[in-house]
């Protein structure tokens, strides 16, 4: 028996119920991510995976620095294809 079923977080009869009648159909939103809020109010298109994932994020940053990352792949005038 797999332990992640579609119904593992959902502990009783009315969670289950919520669920499948509000949600299961629902797109996932990950709120913690680093975009401004207004970029997602505003559904902003990106050009590139690069924009929305490593643009900005001081985070992200500081763990590739920490991991050798040349600055130039960081914060530096590559492609943001390179930087990716």
């Amino acid at each position: 028996m797999s332990y992640i079923r579609p119904d593992f977080l959902l502990t009783n009869e009315t969670a289950v119920r919520l669920y499948e009648k509000y949600a299961a159909k629902k797109p996932i939103f990950d709120y913690h991510c680093h975009l401004p809020e207004k970029q997602i109010l505003e559904n902003k298109p990106f050009e590139d995976i690069y924009e929305v994932w490593l643009a900005g994020d001081h985070y992200k940053w500081r763990l590739m620095r920490n991991y050798g990352v040349d600055e130039e792949y960081i914060t530096g005038k590559r492609t943001n294809r390179e930087k990716f």
